[in-house]
Formats: structure tokens, C-alpha cells, sequence
């Protein structure tokens, strides 16, 4: 029984060292054994070793024939196969300019006391058939072009201009926007009329307000209304008073205070005056009361019109400001 058991061992001790020997090797193809002159082509190796072995594929350079050119090397990758054993794929680039068959020698690899060799590799160069070349001219020298403005330019900016110029379309646009809706900025839709005058505007509404015949109507307070509130605005426009927020006396004593109104101030006292007893005593004028009211105002609105000066005399043809207190 004890002489049994010591054979089972020793055979375990044995298979653990061979195993692991047989299953090296070393193996290499072509993957065209023909190509052209000037073209290239892969010998291909796959290695079964030890985990941890150094591969290193040798490469007899005194016995390989001198018309072929080893161009590089590749390393490809490496699978495990379990016990301790790996598979690496590895590439040898080659290259000739020689047409003729070459035979490539055997490939070595040497890990310890043992050597691993691989078969001569046959490689065939075929020459390049010239007899479909016979329209081909020389080459023609290179042309001088013109240098264009847009020849400086980065290439990703002349070859996507048009995105680049619709990105700030849009982001003008945005601001544009912006600016409008948060009122940054006033775009008038329709182009801004001239200011009439306040004298050309008190005329034409008063001629406006003789033509609506209101107090013909029986409508004497809102002729009254409409006939104060054109000479307040006029004030306003005029002079800088801000009549429609001041009583028939406070305008009268304003007025009163200023040499170019002083004179024609007691037309707006009458004025002023009358309508107020319209509007809230419900008084009833008369025609010729309200024919003298229509001519008294546009009488006060031509005496204090601006008086039309040549440049250099002094008082500007705008007009002036009245203090008010």
C-alpha cells in the first residue's frame, strides 16, 4: 500500500513538471505569401508559454534575405488559458522593393535550456505591371495661385462660417431681445412725428372746438371744460406752468407776475371765471358771452405767442419759462 502511494506522487511530481513543458510552442503565418513591390504584409506569431515568460521572438538577420526590409514590430494581446499558461499574439511587419521569392528563416525563441523554432516562411514579390501605364503623363508642376484674403483664416472657421454666422444671429437676436423686454432700450416702431408748437396746437384745437358748436347744442360746460383745458395745456406748453393742477387764482397771480402775460392775464381771468360758474354754479351764459370767451382765448394765445427774433437779439423764438410759486 505505501509502495502505491509513493508512485502516485512521483507521477503527480512528474506530470506537474512536463505538462507545463509540452504545452509551450511557438507558432507563425503569412497573411499574404504574395504582394506587390513597395507593399507590406504580417507574420503573425502566436506563443503558448508560462505566465510571466519573457517572450522574445529572435530573428536571424544574417540569414534573412536582404530584399526584405523588417519595417516593425506589434504586439497584440495576451489570454489566459488557466494553470499557469498564457497565449500572446505578436506581428512582424516586413516590406520589399525586389520583385522574386524570398524564403524568410525559421524564428526562434529561447526560455532556459529549451528552444522553440518555427518553419521557413516563403514570401513571393511580384513586380508591378507597367503595361496599363501608358497614359500616364508626367507629372505637371505646381501652379502659382493666387493668395485669397480668406487663405489666412483657420480651417474650422471657413469651413463652418455659415454655423458660426447663424450662432450670432441668434445670440443678437437674444440680447436684442432681452433689451427690449426688460425696456433697457426704446425701439420705436413708428418713426417719431415733429412736436407742433404749443401755439400752433392751441390755435388748431380751438378752431376744432369752434367747429363741434357745443354750446349752440346746449352743452355750454363741456365747451367751457373743453376751452379751459386747451389754454392749461397751452400754459403748460408755453410757459412750463402746470395749469391743470392750479385754481383760476393761482393761474391769474402767476400770470400776473410775468411781463410778456401781464397785459393779456385779464382775458384768462375772465375766462377762467365764467367757466368756472358754468361748471359748478350751473350757470347759463349767454351767446355773446360765449362768442367773447371763444375770442378772448384765441386772442390771449396770439399776444403770448413766441415773437420770431433773428439770431443774436436775444430772447429765443422757443419762448420763455414763468417762475410759479
Amino acid at each position: 500500500m505505501l509502495k502505491r502511494l509513493i508512485n502516485i506522487l512521483f507521477l503527480s511530481a512528474v506530470l506537474s513538471l512536463t505538462v507545463p513543458l509540452s504545452a509551450r510552442s511557438l507558432k507563425a503565418s503569412v497573411d499574404s505569401s504574395q504582394i506587390t513591390m513597395g507593399y507590406q504584409t504580417a507574420i503573425r506569431f502566436d506563443i503558448v508559454d508560462k505566465a510571466g515568460a519573457v517572450a522574445d521572438i529572435l530573428v536571424d538577420k544574417n540569414a534573412m534575405p536582404t530584399e526584405v526590409e523588417i519595417i516593425d514590430w506589434v504586439y497584440g494581446d495576451t489570454t489566459d488559458l488557466g494553470n499557469g499558461i498564457v497565449e500572446m499574439k505578436r506581428a512582424l511587419i516586413v516590406q520589399s522593393f525586389d520583385s522574386g521569392v524570398y524564403t524568410i528563416p525559421p524564428f526562434m525563441m529561447v526560455n532556459g535550456p529549451d528552444t522553440l523554432r518555427t518553419q521557413p516562411i516563403t514570401l513571393k514579390v511580384n513586380p508591378v505591371d507597367v503595361s496599363d501605364m501608358e497614359d500616364i503623363n508626367p507629372i505637371a508642376p505646381a501652379m502659382d495661385f493666387e493668395t485669397r484674403w480668406y487663405d489666412f483664416l483657420p480651417d474650422w472657421l471657413t469651413d463652418y462660417w455659415q454655423w458660426i454666422l447663424a450662432g450670432l444671429l441668434i445670440i443678437a437676436a437674444g440680447i436684442c431681445g432681452y433689451l427690449i423686454m426688460t425696456k433697457k432700450v426704446e425701439v420705436p416702431l413708428m418713426p417719431k412725428k415733429k412736436p407742433v408748437p404749443p401755439y400752433q396746437l392751441a390755435m388748431q384745437r380751438l378752431e376744432s372746438l369752434r367747429e363741434r358748436n357745443l354750446w349752440q347744442n346746449g352743452q355750454e360746460k363741456e365747451y367751457y371744460t373743453r376751452l379751459t383745458d386747451i389754454l392749461r395745456d397751452y400754459l403748460q406748453g408755453r410757459f412750463g406752468i402746470n395749469a391743470m393742477e392750479m385754481t383760476t387764482q393761482q393761474i391769474t397771480r402767476v400770470l400776473n407776475e410775468n411781463e410778456t402775460t401781464r397785459m393779456p392775464n385779464e382775458r384768462m381771468k375772465r375766462i377762467l371765471e365764467i367757466a368756472d360758474f358754468v361748471k359748478f354754479a350751473k350757470v347759463r351764459p349767454l351767446p355773446d358771452d360765449n362768442h367773447r370767451a371763444m375770442s378772448e382765448a384765441v386772442q390771449f394765445v396770439e399776444e403770448t405767442k413766441p415773437v420770431e427774433t433773428l439770431p443774436g437779439e436775444g430772447d429765443p423764438a422757443d419762448g420763455s419759462s414763468i417762475k410759479t410759486v
